[in-house]
C-alpha cells in the first residue's frame, strides 16, 4: 500500500497494530476508556493522539512506543530542542476555509442533498455538524454526518447532487480578502506555490477559474483523485521529491487537525489557522503587517 521510501503514517499504525492484536475498534475503546467514534478518528488521523494515549494504545496492543514511529530519536527530542531556522522556499496550501471561503456554502450544500432523500433530517443541524467536522473528504463527510444523524441514505446519489450543486453555483465560492496580495509576494519573492487538497479536481479546477487565481500555483493536486486523502501523506511526500526540494523548506498552510496531521505525516512544518475566527482577512493582516516591501 505504501512505498517503502514513504514513512507508514501515525494512524495506520494504530490501525495495524489493533488488528494486529485482534482487537475490534470497540473492544479498544473499551479499554482505553473512550467511545468508539474516537477510536475511529485515531485511525482516520482526524484526531491528533497525544503521548500518553498512544503508550495506552501500544501497552493493550503489546507493541512498545517506539512501533509507531519511523524514527524513535527524532519522535522524541528533548523539550528545549530547539530546530534550526530554515528559510521557506515551498508554501503548500488547503483550499476550503484556507484560500475559499467554503464553509456556509458547503455545509448547505450538504444539507440541501440530505434533505432531498431524508425531508425529516435537520436542515440547519446538518449545517451545524458540517462545521463541527472540518477536513474530512467529502465522502467521509457525508458518512459520518449520516451516522451522526442515525439515518440512511443513497451516498452515492447525494455526492452526484452535490457536484450538480457546487458546479451549479461555485461562484459562491470566492477567496478570502487578501489571497491574491498574499500569492503576489510570495511569487515576486520567487517562492514555489502549491495546492495540496481533498476537494475533487473537477470542482477544484472550476473554483481556480472562478477566483482568477490558478496561475500562482507551480501545481495542483486532488489527494482524492490520486486515492491518497488527506491525512494520507503520499501527495505531499510526491510533491517534495518532485520538485527536488528540500524537506526542511517546505511549510503547509491548513485549518483542521487533518491539515496538521497531513502535513506532520510528510514531516513538514505547517501553520493551521481559522479565518473566520480572523474576520475572514488573515491574508490581508499578514500583507498589512508583515509583508509590505
Amino acid at each position: 500500500m505504501y512505498n517503502s521510501l514513504v514513512k507508514t503514517p501515525l494512524f495506520v499504525k494504530i490501525k495495524e497494530s489493533r488488528l494486529a492484536a485482534s482487537l475490534t475498534q470497540k473492544e479498544l475503546a473499551h479499554r482505553l476508556g473512550c467511545t468508539e467514534v474516537m477510536v475511529s478518528r485515531y485511525e482516520l488521523g482526524t484526531v491528533p493522539v497525544s503521548i500518553e494515549r498512544l503508550q495506552q494504545i501500544a501497552n493493550i496492543v503489546g507493541k512498545p512506543i517506539s512501533y509507531y514511529f519511523d524514527d524513535e530519536e527524532k519522535s522524541f527530542k528533548p523539550k528545549n530542542h530547539r530546530k534550526e531556522k530554515v528559510l521557506k522556499s515551498a508554501f503548500v496550501f488547503d483550499l476550503d476555509d484556507t484560500l475559499v471561503d467554503g464553509r456556509k456554502f458547503c455545509g448547505e450544500t450538504i444539507a440541501r442533498a440530505i434533505t432531498s432523500q431524508v425531508p425529516s433530517a435537520n436542515f440547519d443541524l446538518i449545517c451545524q455538524m458540517h462545521d463541527s467536522i472540518r477536513g474530512l473528504a467529502i465522502e467521509d463527510l457525508y458518512h459520518e454526518i449520516l451516522k451522526q444523524l442515525q439515518i440512511k441514505a443513497d451516498v452515492k446519489k447525494l455526492l452526484a447532487y452535490d457536484r450538480v450543486i457546487q458546479s451549479e453555483s461555485v461562484y459562491k465560492l470566492q477567496i478570502f480578502e487578501g489571497v491574491v496580495e498574499m500569492l503576489e509576494f510570495l511569487k515576486s519573492r520567487g517562492k514555489k506555490l502549491y495546492i495540496c487538497t481533498n476537494r475533487t479536481r473537477s470542482l477544484l479546477d472550476q473554483v481556480l477559474a472562478v477566483n482568477g487565481i490558478g496561475h500562482y500555483f507551480d501545481e495542483v493536486v486532488s489527494c482524492v483523485d490520486a486515492g491518497y486523502k488527506k491525512p494520507n501523506p503520499t501527495c505531499l511526500h510526491e510533491i517534495i521529491t518532485k520538485t527536488g526540494i528540500p524537506r526542511e523548506q517546505f511549510i503547509y498552510f491548513g485549518d483542521s487537525e487533518v491539515d496538521s496531521q497531513f502535513a506532520q505525516n510528510a514531516g513538514i512544518e505547517h501553520i493551521i489557522f481559522d479565518q473566520y475566527m480572523n474576520n475572514n482577512n488573515l491574508f490581508s493582516k499578514l500583507v498589512n503587517m508583515f509583508l509590505e516591501k
